[in-house]
């Protein structure tokens, strides 16, 4: 290894020769007088000064090496346990935008527009580590600037100090806050506060006739500390005539442990499934899948803890993780005041890049909860009431292909996404009414209860130029065999008759920024029962105010 204190001293030697060896003919060539005793004397020490001199000036150098020596070292542990997270599917994609806290200033090229690259903008190659947040096509982030890197989960907040030059940030950094304005126009043929004929309804999504508003969304989210990160978000959602308040998410994340792992804690969506975690401000189109309102009531939203672990791939991304909830959404029931948590999940994320213009993600993903005395008012009409015990488990498979032109989604891009769900039940049920049944006499208490029903939804959006977009979404389930202990020939027009209900939907939606957003959806769908078809018309316009981070792959 070169040494520079070996070189300095062997410089410093040669220099000497030299000039021993260059003062003996000049002094011949010239007729001077011989160079006597004490001219070697002096000479010496001359000579013996310079190599002092080099002497100290080589200390120097090596302190100002080791010193730099150490520095680098701490850079490398930085960097070595923010490394969390490989490689991730990019095509389409961009990193998180600058705000005000963000915590680092390496900015890209192609700004957004409505969740796509601006189209005035020079195209530039998208292929970058999104991670755990990266902007998809189509989807709409109100962010600035879309290329510019902020802490990551598993990562680190750092300061610029130069280029390609940063050192750990200190102190507290202000929060991200934005508000997000949903509203909605709906022409429906059929009641939508109807019941999805062949599953018993667990409330969640639905949108009123007329005008109305969605979920008015305001976030706070930053960096708390080199550790920890947090998220709290509010909703305001109109039931009817009255707006209700709500804690949508509140949680902690942990930065930068080592070996890809991360910690959350505190009320969020469940990370399984592909949609779930989105909120509907990201969502393609205005409603959810039928599958999740009939096996979630809406979205899984839990309040517990979750541990994940990425990889150290280069070529794909592998997320492997759990979560334990306590228990007080759909599917448990209302006794969650236990010790023991009741919900349970785990769920593995695969994904890569296909060349320079696709990339795809795929999951599996299971669901176990147990449930107590989970009461559906009015399931079967408007009188009869039916109770289930026992427990609930959900298997979700789900995978998104998506494309844009040389990796740059500024003009045109397209996504190709589904999931599908196995739901099985398995308990006692009682069923308490005024109207006693053929099988048996009111109420029936106490009845075995079996139910294995699925469901699917398949879509395609196609960003056929700057700003517009155009997509199409088919929705399924399937009733499968259900027991209750009794004859389902007694269900004969009612809620809990056996049915498959399906729907069709089509959309266009135009963005002017990245901040603003219309939308115009045609749904026909036959949840209500045979016969029943509803026809719907929606309009649609998501305002987005604030900092906000981009979207998930």
């Amino acid at each position: 290894m070169f040494n520079i204190q070996n070189a300095a001293r062997t410089g410093a030697v040669l220099g000497m020769v030299a000039v021993c060896a260059f003062a003996q003919p000049v002094s011949a060539q010239t007729g001077a007088a011989p160079v006597t005793t004490a001219d070697l004397a002096k000479l010496q020490d001359s000579i013996q000064a310079m190599r002092v001199l080099y002497e100290e000036r080589i200390n120097s150098l090596e302190q100002k090496i080791t010193s730099l020596q150490q520095q680098n070292a701490q850079l490398a542990r930085q960097q070595a346990s923010a490394q969390t997270t490989p490689r991730a599917p990019t095509v389409g994609a961009t990193a998180p935008a600058a705000t005000a806290n963000s915590a680092t200033a390496t900015v890209a090229a192609t700004p957004v527009v409505g969740g796509r690259a601006n189209a005035s903008a020079t195209p530039a190659a998208t292929t970058v580590n999104p991670s755990v947040t990266a902007a998809a096509p189509g989807d709409r982030s109100p962010t600035g600037n879309t290329a510019a890197s902020v802490p990551e989960a598993g990562r680190s907040p750092t300061q610029a100090l130069g280029r390609g030059i940063t050192l750990p940030k200190i102190g507290p950094i202000t929060p991200e806050i934005s508000l997000i304005i949903d509203g909605k126009y709906s022409a429906q043929s059929q009641n939508p506060e109807s019941f999805p004929r062949g599953f018993v309804p667990a409330g969640g999504e639905n949108i009123p006739r007329g005008f109305s508003l969605g979920e008015t969304e305001l976030a706070l989210a930053g960096t708390v500390d080199n550790l920890f990160r947090a998220e709290a978000r509010l909703v305001l959602a109109q039931n009817g005539q009255d707006f209700n308040v709500s804690l949508e998410e509140a949680f902690f994340e942990t930065l930068g442990l080592p070996g890809g792992t991360k910690v959350k804690g505190g009320k969020f969506f469940s990370s399984v499934g592909y949609l779930n975690n989105k909120h509907p401000h990201e969502w393609d189109f205005v409603d959810l899948p039928l599958a999740y309102k009939a096996f979630f009531g809406g979205q899984l939203n839990n309040t517990g803890a979750q541990f994940s672990w990425v990889a150290p791939l280069d070529d794909l991304y592998l997320k492997l993780g759990g979560e334990l909830g306590q228990g007080m959404s759909y599917p448990n029931g209302n006794n969650f005041n236990e010790n023991r948590p009741r919900l349970g999940t785990i769920f593995a994320k695969l994904g890569g890049d296909i060349g320079t213009e696709s990339s795809w993600l795929g999951g599996l993903s299971y669901v176990t909860s147990s449930t107590g005395n989970r009461a559906r008012s009015s399931a079967l009409n408007e009188t009869d009431t039916f109770d289930f015990t026992g427990s609930t488990s959900v298997l979700l498979a789900d995978f998104v292909y998506k494309w844009a032109p040389n990796g740059n989604a500024s003009r045109q891009s397209f996504k190709l996404q589904g999931e599908a769900f196995w739901n099985t039940q398995q308990g006692s049920a009682s069923i308490t009414s005024p109207n006693p049944y053929a099988s048996c006499e009111a109420p029936c208490l106490g009845n075995s209860y079996t139910n294995t029903q699925s469901g699917f939804y398949v879509q395609a959006i196609y960003q056929f130029m700057p700003n517009w977009r155009v997509g199409y979404r088919f929705d399924q389930l399937f009733g499968g065999n259900s027991s209750y202990g009794f004859s389902r020939d007694t269900l004969t027009g009612t809620v809990l008759e056996a049915y498959n209900p399906m729907r069709n939907t089509i959309m266009v939606d135009w963005a002017n920024s990245e901040y603003s957003m219309f939308r115009l959806q045609v749904a026909q769908d036959t949840m209500y029962g045979p016969g029943k078809t509803n026809n719907q018309v929606f309009l649609q316009y998501i305002m987005s105010l604030g900092a906000h981070s981009s979207h998930r792959f």
